[in-house]
């Protein structure tokens, strides 16, 4: 019996240091060892078309080869509550160990916990920061018609922006501005989308708009900026971009703390652009990983041209300045953020005329489509028009039955109920 007991004893040892052993060689395994023939998931809080489709396929395309094991990648889409979703999913649910990373809305993964805490199950300051491919910085503009030269003068005279909707930064940023500088932004909003104010702006119904991303700008008003039709104000941002720096940060006009503390919160979403972020608890040489590889892509030939070719502006933001960023802002007295969240609502200083918009029905013919149904093209009195089709608010019929958007075609004779050029449809009726 005794030498049974002794014999058991000297198996379970025996075993015991190979289990160590075991446990050993698995933690020692190297990232490149890990992602060998692994597969890494990118969680979107968006739908399949727009910007974050865009720039999260061009990553996917180049990253993989500045991983150690070279992984592959695949996309997810977790859309809802603008990126809250996504966010609760990816710090409670998704698995830790560097297979999963996610782009979501910068709103949700920085300031919304601070402002709107409802339904938030997650602490931005424990995720894992990756990198973002684009600094969104947004710009006040005047039409060159007006007084108003710069933002100063804002100061002493009025300036009517256009806005689209409570919350929107068009709308936001003219009341922030008004609340802690005293400018002397006048608000007309209703508009139905970013064109419609472009427009506005052409008619002389509005003199500027501020909250418009430098993208857009170059992207669909680039003749603006090469025959000077309007002023470039301020830069909405925490930090300039690279090639405009004789236009001054809106944070240059603070002259109080509270006043510059307020503005980094406010702004922290901005400067985020589109951000990826890994879950709490990844490993710490994975994580290392991913950024250095994020950062290598972003110089990347390749990766470059490509974003050249769809017209997507490349102005990255490493992992680790993101993390000082939400560290920064989460830092911060409650003070600020009670008074971050008064600048934001507060509406005695801002004059605002609400824009009734005009449902239109149209009797009409596709002459283009694009991105799967995404985007419809057609004529009104001889002038094209652009509609957005949503995958969940648009009504979509051919032939009296509802259908899917990727099924509609150019030359379609169809009835499209929507809010003018530029805006979200809200039915299509097709023949």
């Amino acid at each position: 019996m005794l030498r049974a007991s002794r014999f058991t004893f000297s198996w379970l040892a025996g075993l015991g240091i190979a289990m160590v052993g075991f446990a050993s060689s698995a933690t020692a395994q190297s990232v490149g060892e890990f992602y060998k023939d692994k597969t890494i998931k990118v969680i979107l809080s968006a739908g399949p078309g727009g910007g974050y489709a865009t720039f999260a396929n061009l990553l996917m395309k180049h990253m993989g080869k500045y991983i150690p094991g070279n992984p592959n990648f695949i996309r997810q889409h977790r859309q809802g509550a603008g990126g809250l979703v996504a966010a609760n999913w990816l710090f409670h649910k998704a698995p830790k160990d560097g297979t999963v990373i996610a782009l979501i809305h910068r709103g949700a993964v920085s300031t919304l916990p601070i402002f709107k805490p409802k339904n938030v199950r997650y602490d931005p300051s424990k995720f894992k920061w990756i990198g973002s491919m684009n600094t969104s910085i947004g710009f006040c503009v005047a039409w060159h018609t007006q007084p108003v030269k710069t933002f100063k003068d804002v100061f002493a005279q009025p300036l009517i922006v256009g806005g689209i909707a409570a919350g929107s930064d068009t709308d936001n940023f003219p009341r922030v501005f008004n609340n802690i500088f005293g400018t002397k932004f006048k608000l007309i909003t209703g508009y139905s989308s970013g064109q419609a104010i472009n427009l506005a702006m052409e008619r002389g119904e509005v003199q500027g708009r501020c909250g418009w991303s430098w993208s857009s700008i170059t992207a669909t008003r680039g003749d603006w900026l090469r025959d000077k039709k309007i002023s470039l104000l301020a830069q909405v941002t925490l930090r300039k971009h690279p090639k405009l720096p004789d236009v001054p940060l809106v944070t240059d006009f603070a002259t109080k703390q509270s006043q510059r503390d307020i503005l980094e919160l406010v702004l922290s979403p901005q400067a985020m652009g589109r951000p990826y972020l890994a879950p709490p608890e990844i490993p710490a040489d994975r994580l290392s990983a991913l950024q250095a590889a994020f950062d290598k892509s972003m110089k990347d030939k390749a990766l470059l041209a490509d974003a050249d070719k769809r017209k997507v502006e490349i102005n990255p933001m490493s992992g680790k300045e993101i993390e000082k960023l939400i560290n920064r802002i989460y830092a911060m007295p409650k003070q600020v953020a009670a008074s971050a969240r008064d600048a934001l609502t507060r509406s005695d200083k801002l004059e605002i005329t609400v824009k009734k918009t005009p449902v239109l029905k149209i009797k009409t013919a596709l002459t283009e489509i694009k991105r799967g149904g995404r985007r419809l093209f057609f004529k009104v009195k001889g002038e094209t028009h652009m509609v957005k089709v949503s995958g969940s608010r648009t009504k979509v019929m051919i032939g009296g039955k509802k259908t899917k958007r990727k099924n509609l075609k150019t030359g379609m004779s169809c009835t499209v109920v929507y809010k003018g050029n530029g805006s979200e449809a809200k039915s299509v009726a097709c023949n």
